[in-house]
């Protein structure tokens, strides 16, 4: 009986396969999909991490689909096919195409079908639920402005067409929200034209509108008042979810709901399910101290035993925070009825770390170091990877200089 499975080619940069194994002859279906095995195997396990959740949802249809095509190979009494044939259906079954090529899984021609491909790269290219549903709430979008969206194909999508959307979208929806939109859909073109898709990428014509985006940070000054601040009890876990962010440099609210465990030398190691990125930050004693009070029993914090999901968690914080007031006399409001900081939410850890950073002076390479961002010196950004220590000096000095007024150069 012949044998199929999917995994992990190291000596390929880790691209995902099925292989099918029969009569001691193999042949592959690739996936187009890069993975770890550690990745992989999360993925196809039934709870799969956060920001592997979309991906997850696809490979389980392709091993049903594969499963499906295992089934009627052996009622049909074709399983001694040869394994290259076998792997044909499978690259058929998965992906409805009989021309495709080998390598590749999208067809050579422009079928016409631009929400087929769209959909496609939202369920094996976006990283994390979060941004699978931006993708689909993009695509809600385009049906509305257009219900016979299903008939178009590529070419229709053109210039005039972007800025008809972009006109519709302008009635309900800002500058920076239609650059989101538009970028989403620049992407299912570079994957599609990746992929040999023979089409013209109309954005090559167009520039892309933003505005700036409204300060998200806190002065010192006014994250020691959010912090001195009354409460009602209910909220006291809000703020100090916000804390906790700031002390850990700005994980944000999903990355800090998947938390499982403390490292053995007393680090947060974590892969944030936005970029899929690896991070290592210190747990200061300010932090274990939060920690401590909403230990968990099966992960670091209890919020996976109040909350069933991240998401949850996350709207919960943020409607929480953008209510806090002084005096508070009713959920998080003070007196006069205003809120001590109306836009706030969990993200703006983030940015205030990295803003009061600036302002005590920590090298530009450090900071970046410390978000996670590549910058253009590749050398200093190798060191200080190998040398963490400079990113946990820079986090003591910050939160020195916020919790206490002092900070060491």
């Amino acid at each position: 009986m012949f044998t199929i499975k999917i995994l992990s080619k190291k000596n390929k940069k880790n691209s995902v396969v099925v292989r099918v194994t029969n009569n001691r002859r193999s042949a592959e279906v690739s996936l187009s999909l890069q993975l770890n095995e550690a990745d992989l195997e999360n993925a196809l396990s039934n709870t799969p991490r956060h920001d592997l959740l979309s991906l997850s949802r696809w490979l389980h249809s392709v091993m049903a689909k594969v499963s499906n095509l295992k089934f009627e190979l052996m009622e049909q009494h074709e399983v001694d096919l040869p394994a290259s044939e076998i792997a044909q259906r499978i690259r058929v079954a998965i992906f409805g195409d009989s021309s495709v090529n080998s390598d590749k899984h999208c067809p050579k021609k422009d079928t016409g079908e631009f929400v087929e491909w769209f959909e496609r790269f939202a369920d094996t290219h976006t990283k994390g639920a979060k941004t699978y549903r931006c993708y689909k709430h993009t695509l809600s979008r385009l049906v509305d402005y257009c219900p016979e969206l299903n008939s178009l194909s590529f070419k229709d999508v053109n210039v005039a067409w972007l800025d008809g959307f972009d006109k519709f979208l302008s009635k309900t929806v800002g500058v920076n929200g239609r650059n989101h939109h538009m970028r989403n859909i620049r992407a299912v073109f570079k994957y599609a034209i990746r992929n040999d898709l023979d089409i013209r990428n109309p954005f090559e014509r167009m520039r892309l509108k933003t505005e700036p985006t409204v300060k998200r940070s806190l002065t010192v000054a006014q994250f020691r008042e959010l912090l001195d601040c009354e409460l009602l009890p209910y909220a006291t876990i809000y703020r100090d979810m916000f804390l906790l962010s700031f002390l850990l440099i700005g994980i944000n609210s999903v990355d800090l709901f998947a938390l499982e465990r403390l490292s053995p030398d007393g680090r947060v190691e974590y892969r944030r399910a936005k970029t899929g990125k690896l991070y290592s930050v210190k747990v200061e004693p300010e932090a274990m101290e939060i920690i401590e009070r909403y230990r968990g029993k099966t992960s670091l914090l209890n919020l996976r035993e109040r909350w069933k999901t991240a998401e949850g968690f996350s709207a919960a914080c943020n409607n929480a925070l953008k209510s806090i007031g002084a005096p508070a006399t009713a959920p998080g409001r003070s007196k006069k009825g205003k809120s001590l900081f109306p836009a706030l939410t969990m993200y703006w850890a983030r940015h205030t770390w990295a803003t009061i950073a600036a302002d005590l002076d920590v090298p530009d390479a450090v900071i970046s170091a410390a978000l996670g961002h590549g910058g253009e010196n590749r050398v200093t950004d190798i060191y200080i990877r190998r040398n963490m220590r400079k990113v946990d000096d820079a986090n003591r000095r910050v939160i020195d200089w916020v919790l206490y007024g002092t900070s060491q150069n």
